[in-house]
């Protein structure tokens, strides 16, 4: 039966101008995992990506370690990230509004702190995913994102066979998006796992018959072997 294997992007550039782009060390964890395909001769038959230059760049880097091995690649947009920044700028003023300002944090102080961030940040995704009001235009719904990541896993596989070995680079909330449609999981699950995914990272799908996501099992989640064996914890990343 078909296996799908959804591969996290490396390291992008948290905190650069442009965070779009792999870091030194995320172009390493790309590396790693290719040369981890190549050597374990994982039979992919082929290999998607979001359209995000940080998962494109990301297979780039496993079909050029794979080499002859390579298998035929594609774009699909459905596997590009949700937009971080627009639900930012749609939730922040409610995260100030019911925690920063009660507490003294300002909205420089959120931007300029990591850990202040990350803490916000997942106030955030929880108010999207909850669909709070807002007042952001273009900002999609994320039940809709959902259903684009899971028509996109349904896509692939129609495309390659009942049978196939599919990689798809993608990113963590796309990832989370597919464990919600296979495990049933609620937002604040759903936003867990967006959180715990580390960077270069396996997670492998089963699918039957039915080619059903409800009836799909979850074969390895989150895996980093690879990483850990070329590099020790040092290419061990979330972000």
């Amino acid at each position: 039966m078909a296996v799908i294997h959804l591969i996290r992007h490396g390291q992008a550039s948290f905190g650069k101008k442009d965070y779009d782009q792999l870091s030194a060390l995320g172009r390493r964890q790309a590396n790693a995992l290719g040369s981890h395909l190549q050597r374990s001769r994982t039979p992919l038959d082929a290999l998607l990506s979001g359209s995000m230059r940080r998962q494109r760049d990301t297979g780039t880097a496993i079909l050029e370690v794979l080499g002859k091995r390579a298998p035929p690649d594609a774009v699909h947009e459905a596997f590009n990230e949700y937009d971080h920044v627009a639900v930012i700028r749609a939730y922040l003023p409610l995260f100030m509004e019911r925690v920063g300002e009660p507490r003294g944090i300002t909205r420089a102080d959120v931007v300029s702190d990591p850990k202040l961030f990350e803490f916000a940040f997942r106030f955030m995704l929880k108010a999207w995913m909850d669909n709070l009001p807002h007042e952001q235009e273009g900002l999609g719904d994320w039940r809709d994102f959902c259903r684009g990541v899971g028509q996109g896993l349904s896509d692939a596989l129609a495309a390659h066979g009942p049978k196939a070995h599919i990689g798809i680079v993608t990113s963590g909330g796309a990832i989370a998006a597919a464990l919600r449609a296979v495990l049933g999981l609620s937002n604040k699950r759903t936003l867990s796992m967006n959180w715990s995914i580390y960077n270069a990272s396996v997670t492998q799908l089963y699918y039957g018959r039915s080619q059903r996501h409800e009836d799909a099992l979850l074969l390895g989640f989150n895996n980093v072997a690879h990483l850990e064996l070329a590099g020790g914890r040092e290419l061990v990343t979330f972000r």
